[in-house]
Formats: C-alpha cells, structure tokens, sequence
C-alpha cells in the first residue's frame, strides 16, 4: 500500500507541476499577444504621423518649389536671359528655403567648428591672427532651426611657425 500512496503523491505532484506550466504558458500567450498589439498600435500610430508629416510639411514646400519651376519653364519659353534667371531662381528658392527654417552657416572669416564645418583642405598663412579661420567656402552649409542640416565645406588657415618654414635656418 506504501506503493500506491507514493505513485498517487508523484502523480498528484506531477499533476501540480503540469498546471503551473500551462497556466505560466498561458499567461506568456497573452502578454505576447498584448505585445503584439502594441506593436500593431505603435505601427498605426507612425503611418499616421508620416502622412501628417507629408500633409503638413513636404507638400507645402513641394508647391513652392513647383512655383519656382513654372517660372523657369515660362522664362525659358519668352527668351529671359539665362544669367538673370538663373539669379532669379536662385532667389526664390533661398526664400523658400528661409521660409521653411533653413539658412545658411556663416563660415568665411569664421572660426572652424567642428560642428558646423567640415574642413577639406587646410593652407598655411602668415597671420596668427588667421590661425583656425575659414578662409573660403566650398560648399555652403545649411541650418534647419538649430540643428545642422548639411555642414559647410570650407578651407580652414593654419599658422606653420617661423623655425620650421622652408629656408629658415
């Protein structure tokens, strides 16, 4: 009988131990699936925050720009001369873009910054005066309210000292 009473209390624990699992498997089934529901909802939520995105921001600017271009189109069916098209054009769009939060990094005669430029050549002067300063733009840079939306492109003067020029000896 002693038998019989050890197989009931393995079988009862086995039993006990069986219901756990299900009711923890249980329990991970549904946090998944509320998991994935938040996923799903997060998922929603970006699509409607890209096609506010598009509403709001790019078709407004897109239409601007296609002003700028039946203009060019128009001109070029009169005749207008190129040069002061093109200074026209270049215009318009700096107004759009101002418009829109973008301007220009003031660089030239600046002092690098790392942040702002991007040094593509450096050139010795004499002056220390021009130590670390941009010297020219290649590549204007552009600023969308505080954040640098594309850094400028400069050449930067550095001060080579007197004992190591060549022919100073």
């Amino acid at each position: 009988m002693g038998q019989v009473t050890a197989g009931t209390a393995d079988l009862a624990a086995l039993v006990e131990e069986v219901m756990q699992l299900r009711d923890l498997f249980q329990r991970r089934l549904l946090e998944d699936r509320r998991r994935q529901e938040l996923y799903d909802r997060l998922c929603q939520e970006l699509d409607f925050a890209r096609s506010d995105l598009v509403g709001q921001f790019i078709a407004p600017l897109c239409r601007e720009l296609l002003l700028v271009t039946d203009r060019v189109g128009t001109a070029g069916r009169a005749g207008a001369d190129p040069a002061a098209l093109l200074v026209s054009v270049l215009d318009e769009i700096s107004e759009v873009l101002a418009r829109r939060g973008i301007r220009p990094i003031a660089s030239i005669g600046e002092e690098f910054d790392p942040s702002l430029h991007d040094a593509v050549e450096r050139v010795p002067v004499d002056s220390d005066a021009d130590q670390g300063r941009i010297l020219h733009e290649r590549r204007t840079g552009y600023l969308i309210d505080n954040r640098v939306l594309r850094p400028a492109q400069v050449v930067i003067g550095h001060r080579i000292p007197d004992d190591v020029r060549p022919g100073s000896a």
